[in-house]
C-alpha cells in the first residue's frame, strides 16, 4: 500500500488526496493564526474546530500571484510572496490529510515555466514538502 500524497493547485480550490481516502477540497485561501499553524480555507470550512477562538488573518489571491515580484499586502500591512503563501497552504493541506510520501503536485496548465520554477524554489525551502 502506498502513502503517496497528491496536491492539486487551482485558482478556486486546493485539493489533497491520499490513496484510499476521499480527497479534501478547500478554497484557495490561507488563514494565518498567531499561535498555531495556518489552515487552508475560509473559517466557515473548519467549523466545529475548537481552535477558532483566536484572531486570524485571511490571505487570498496568492495562486495567481506565484512568481510575481510584487508581494501581496495583507490587511495588517505585511507583505507576502505568492509562492511562499502557496507553499504554506500546500503544507497545511498535507497536514490536514496526515501527510504522505512521495508527493505529487499538479499545477495549473496555463502556468509558464518561470511560474512553476518560482513555486519549485519555494517548495525546496519547505522540508516537509
Amino acid at each position: 500500500m502506498s502513502d503517496s500524497l497528491g496536491l492539486s493547485i487551482g485558482m478556486t480550490n486546493l485539493v489533497a488526496a491520499r490513496n484510499g481516502r476521499p480527497p479534501v477540497i478547500r478554497r484557495s485561501v490561507l488563514t494565518l493564526f498567531e499561535n498555531r499553524p495556518a489552515e487552508v480555507g475560509v473559517p466557515i470550512e473548519f467549523q466545529g474546530n475548537p481552535n477558532l477562538n483566536e484572531p486570524a488573518m485571511v490571505l487570498s489571491g496568492f495562486v495567481e500571484r506565484v512568481g510575481d515580484p510584487v508581494p501581496l499586502v495583507a490587511a495588517d500591512g505585511s507583505a507576502h510572496r505568492g509562492e511562499r503563501v502557496l507553499t504554506e497552504a500546500l503544507d497545511a493541506m498535507a497536514r490536514t490529510v496526515g501527510g504522505g510520501a512521495p508527493i505529487a503536485i499538479a499545477v495549473p496548465a496555463h502556468w509558464s515555466a518561470a511560474t512553476v520554477g518560482a513555486l519549485g524554489e519555494a517548495l525546496r525551502a519547505t522540508p516537509s514538502l
